[in-house]
């Protein structure tokens, strides 16, 4: 009989006549008969009746599903090497695939089917099935022959696939572990997917000396249980990963195991850069939106004071000493505006390469004066003690001098403003090996040790660090910047949280009184339709100013700058108005006004948000927390005045 002319049955198992008839459609041409089944049971009930070349079994059906139904063909004499070739939707994840493979399936088709693989696939299979029927059927005399020809299509088959195969003999030592596996076959893929070339007849060790221990574990498991397996392992010694599907081939005993494997090295490698690529790229998105809520609160401080300025200008016309206070103030939120757009200046400049150092011969002392004399104010206005010790010989340095100032000022005021009120700020210079050594100590909030590698970082801020007085988190990312133009170097230490923190600037030498916080307050005497309104602020001048405007229009104002002195005022005294900052130094606005609530006298007082953040969960937080209303940085005059006369009209109508 013609080898074309055995018979061969293609068992289709789906719960969907259309998809029935596709597979059937894809099929025809391989000249099998297909039986149709279903479901389960009916699969089962057809298995019972004969035998099959292959059962092409889908995954996803009603009442037994494709595993349950695999599990029980494998478990019945007749049908237990029936070839299984699951079929699924495409969205299965690999634990569903590695069950499959558990339990004997030799493929796992996706859903669309392509007809050419489909075909290609399940001839294989009714190939082997007739190749057994005819071995069965035919005599011996004509073995030797078919064999030969069965197996020249078989190699033609196996040449083709573009997966490495190889069948390995696994060699045991004497008390049956094994220690290495000979190469019995591999077809031309092989080499491409190993980087092994001419591999039949060798052994792995040979090959491979490094080759890992788990790699002859897994195939021994294989060759003892019988039982198909596919995983994904690293070869450390190849410097690959595979994707691998082995079985034994044989029966028990038999120490020949098939492996069809692919290797994945590059699909890992590139969905590594992804995940760390899209990690990255979220993680400049957070300080990128981070840094630009900074600048936008940054900005609108100096606002308020300024907005309020103007007015106060306007109103107190004839009187000079008013005007002159005013306009000394402005000045001052003004340059600290001009620091800022300064400061994002620079890191434009540094960060294209387009900063210009003017460099000159100049003594580091000098330098030092003139950051001294910039950053005194804001060391004064925070009550710090700034010790600053220099050696009497000079320092001569070949550097900007107004970049180097820009360091050593930031540095100091870095210190200011994170070591809380009243601290201590010490700026020592020394020699060290050719190089001058400048060292910024304070006793502030220091820095945990995982800090220390990221404060460095462009638009960091320190992790627990509470409220600074501003700033854009850009400052030390500057100074390190700017001294590595120079050739130095800077660090920062800390012994932990709580215990200050030095930064020292390393750079090669060339060769041959305080002001304590203002307050205000008006008579305690309440004059007719005056308000006794408190202004709750860190920020001197913003207080200050809106305090002189409360004065101007007959208002009695109190002024605080942190929340225990806002506390103790509205214990103190009745309030009608308290208008009172979110960023606080010792606590939030939030838990002020909660505390403010809970006194008996404020119950009925009007609590105002004055504050730079403006969304809607912003003012959602502040009615929760007790607010009446919310004022965004900067407040403008006429919704000010509107509030303290619609207070004042509620004031006279009780």
């Amino acid at each position: 009989m013609p080898h074309s002319a055995i018979p061969a049955q293609i068992l289709l198992v789906d719960d969907q006549p259309a998809n029935l008839l596709a597979m059937e459609a894809a099929l025809d041409t391989l000249g099998v008969d297909m039986v149709r089944a279903q479901s389960g049971p009916e699969a089962l009930a057809a298995l019972d009746r004969q035998d099959f070349a292959a059962v092409l079994l889908d995954v996803r059906m009603p009442g037994m599903d494709g595993f349950e139904v695999a599990r029980e063909i494998r478990s019945r004499p007749r049908s237990r090497f029936t070839p299984i070739l699951f079929v699924t939707a495409g969205d299965d994840p690999d634990d569903a695939m590695r069950s499959a493979y558990a339990l004997g399936a030799v493929d796992f088709l996706a859903k669309p089917l392509r007809t050419e693989m489909l075909k290609a696939k399940v001839g294989v299979f009714v190939e082997l099935y007739r190749s057994k029927e005819e071995l069965r059927a035919r005599e011996r005399r004509d073995f030797e022959q078919k064999l030969e020809a069965k197996e020249e299509r078989y190699r033609a088959l196996f040449e083709s696939i573009d997966e490495g195969f190889c069948v390995i003999k696994l060699l045991r030592d004497a008390p049956g572990s094994v220690r290495d596996y000979r190469f019995e076959e591999a077809n031309e893929a092989f080499a491409s997917h190993t980087g092994l070339a001419d591999a039949v007849g060798k052994t792995v060790r040979d090959m491979v000396p490094g080759h890992d221990a788990h790699w002859f574990e897994i195939y021994d498991r294989v060759a003892r249980s019988g039982e198909a397996t596919r995983f994904v392992q690293e070869a450390k010694a190849m410097n690959r990963w595979f994707d691998v599907y082995a079985t034994r081939l044989g029966g028990p005993g038999s120490d020949l195991v098939a492996v069809l494997f692919s290797d994945i090295t590059q699909r890992l490698v590139a969905e590594q850069d992804m995940r760390r690529l899209n990690e990255e790229l979220a993680h400049a998105n957070r300080r990128k939106t981070e840094f630009l809520a900074t600048l936008a609160h940054e900005l609108r401080n100096p606002l308020a004071p300024l907005s309020n300025g103007l007015h106060l200008m306007r109103m107190a016309g004839s009187k000079p000493e008013l005007m002159e206070k005013t306009r000394l103030m402005m000045e001052r939120q003004i340059q600290h505006m001009v620091h800022l757009v300064d400061d994002l200046l620079d890191v434009a400049r540094i960060s294209t390469g387009k900063v210009e150092l003017r460099r000159q011969r100049i003594d580091l002392k000098d330098i030092i004066a003139t950051a001294v004399e910039t950053s005194a104010s804001l060391v004064d206005s925070s009550g710090h003690k700034l010790t600053v010790e220099v050696p009497p010989q000079p320092l001569p340095i070949d550097a900007d001098p107004t970049r180097i100032a820009q360091v050593v000022s930031n540095l100091l005021n870095n210190a200011a403003k994170y070591t809380p009120q009243g601290g201590r700020i010490a700026l020592r210079v020394g020699v060290e090996n050719g190089e001058a050594v400048l060292s910024v100590t304070d006793n502030g909030i220091g820095l945990e040790p995982e800090a220390l590698t990221k404060v460095f970082e462009m638009f960091a801020q320190v992790p627990g660090a509470g409220k600074p007085q501003g700033g854009l988190g850009i400052g030390l990312s500057l100074v390190q910047s700017l001294v590595a133009l120079h050739g130095g170097s800077v660090s920062a230490a800390s012994p932990g949280a709580g215990e200050g923190s030095t930064f020292s600037v390393r750079l090669p030498l060339s060769e041959g009184k305080d002001m304590n916080p203002e307050s205000s307050s008006a008579s305690a005497t309440t004059k007719p339709g005056q308000l006794q309104v408190l202004v709750v602020d860190d920020n001197t001048d913003a207080a200050e100013s809106l305090g002189v405007l409360l004065d101007i229009e007959g208002h009695a104002a109190h002024i605080a700058h942190n929340g225990a002195e806002a506390l103790q005022l509205a214990q103190s005294q009745p309030l009608d108005v308290v208008f009172l900052d979110i960023g606080l130094p010792d606590m939030t606005g939030y838990d002020v006004a909660r505390r403010m609530r809970l006194l008996p006298n404020m119950q009925k007082t009007l609590l105002v948000a004055l504050t730079g953040w403006g969304t809607q969960d912003d003012r959602q937080r502040t009615r929760e927390a007790g607010f009446d209303r919310h004022l965004t940085k900067p407040a403008e005059l006429p919704a000010v005045e509107e509030l303290l006369r619609a207070a004042a009209a509620a004031k006279n109508a009780g």
